[in-house]
This record gives structure tokens, C-alpha cells and sequence, in this order.
């Protein structure tokens, strides 16, 4: 999208692929650390587009700036949390679950993110997963969402049912919805040629 005026900023989240280990990893530090990046590039105004945690992360950052953001994009990202979900998800993070259950999912997060720091971030994910039906975001915070805000997954996403992206998107005051076809819920699975014409989209109809 660089052709179309954009300046193309690749972040990851604390302790992501390259990214620095922090000592604790919340969605107070996650903010901090985007607020950071933004000053440091003098980036603004902004489109966030943000997959799974990053998108949860993008709308918490752009909820607190919205004078500051054009609009948001959240991919695969699960809003409505229970207690059991988080509960069934932070089990699915611990390192003892993934070398006996999947042990070839472990080692593809070891070479993304490197062996040592997956092994220390891990347990800070499963916190953060479980704590999210307690001091996670609102309906009553997706109120005061006034910019445009996408929200799209897979048909067949594992973790984001049809139903709940559908509820997230009337939840917004500007919501917008897309559901990509044979897409499952890790980022390998969504088709270029398919989503980077509606990204593109969403873009050109940006204020």
C-alpha cells in the first residue's frame, strides 16, 4: 500500500519475533510500547491493523488516542472472553501442554520468536489470556470507538467463531465486517490476493 501515499510501519508485539523480552507483558505495557513507537517515528495519524492479540491490542491503544487514529483494522482477534475460554487457551500456551500435544507448532513459534525468549513469554501470555474477562474491554468501551473500525476472520478461524465476529462488528458505532472464505485463524492461512484488495479498499474509503 506504500503506492498509495501510506508509510508501512511492521511492529511487533513485546517480546514478538525480534522485539525486546520485557520483564511483564499486559496489556498497560503493550500500549506503552506502541505509544513509544509512535512518538519515536512521529507517526500520526494512524491505521492500525492489527492480527489476533494485536488487533485486541490496537482498538485497547486507539480507544485511548482516537483524535490520533483514521481507523483500525482488527483480523482474527477474540473480543468475548469467558472464564472457561481464557482458561482453555491459557492451558493451550503453557510449554508442557504444546511439546506433548504440538510439538511442531512449538517449534515453528521457536524459530519465529526464538527458543529462549518463547520460553519466557509463554507464561506471561497465559496471563494475560486469562485475565482478559476481568480487566479486558467493554461493550460499553466499544461505544466510544467513533472511528472506522473492520473487523474480519476466517470462516473456519479456531479460536473466533463466525457468530462472535458478527457481534463485534454490531457493537461498534462504525463497524465494518469482512469474513474470508477457506480461511482458518493463523495469519499463513489468509490469501494475499484476497485480502490485500479489501484492505485496500478500506483504505481508499478512510476520511
Amino acid at each position: 500500500i506504500a503506492d498509495m501515499g501510506y508509510t508501512v510501519i511492521a511492529a511487533d508485539l513485546p517480546g514478538h519475533g525480534p522485539s525486546d523480552m520485557p520483564k511483564a507483558l499486559t496489556l498497560r505495557i503493550i500500549g506503552e510500547d506502541i505509544e513509544k513507537l509512535l512518538q519515536e517515528i512521529k507517526a500520526e495519524p494512524v491505521v492500525i491493523l492489527g492480527y489476533s492479540l494485536g488487533g485486541y491490542a490496537g482498538l485497547s491503544w486507539a480507544l485511548k488516542h482516537p483524535t490520533r487514529v483514521v481507523g483500525v483494522w482488527m483480523h482474527g482477534t477474540k473480543f468475548f472472553w469467558s472464564g472457561e475460554e481464557a482458561e482453555n487457551l491459557g492451558a493451550e500456551l503453557e510449554l508442557a501442554f504444546l511439546e506433548e500435544n504440538h510439538p511442531e507448532r512449538l517449534q515453528r513459534l521457536r524459530e519465529l520468536h526464538g527458543e529462549g525468549k518463547l520460553d519466557a513469554i509463554l507464561p506471561w501470555l497465559n496471563k494475560l489470556v486469562t485475565s482478559l474477562p476481568d480487566i479486558g474491554l467493554t461493550r460499553m468501551d466499544l461505544e466510544e470507538a467513533q472511528f472506522p473500525v473492520m473487523v474480519s476472520a476466517g470462516d473456519r478461524d479456531e479460536l473466533v467463531p463466525v457468530n462472535e465476529v458478527v457481534d463485534l462488528y454490531r457493537a461498534l458505532p462504525r463497524g465494518q465486517l469482512c469474513i474470508l472464505p477457506d480461511t482458518n485463524h493463523p495469519l499463513s492461512s489468509v490469501r494475499d490476493h484476497v485480502f490485500l484488495p479489501i484492505f485496500r479498499d478500506f483504505l481508499n474509503r478512510l476520511e
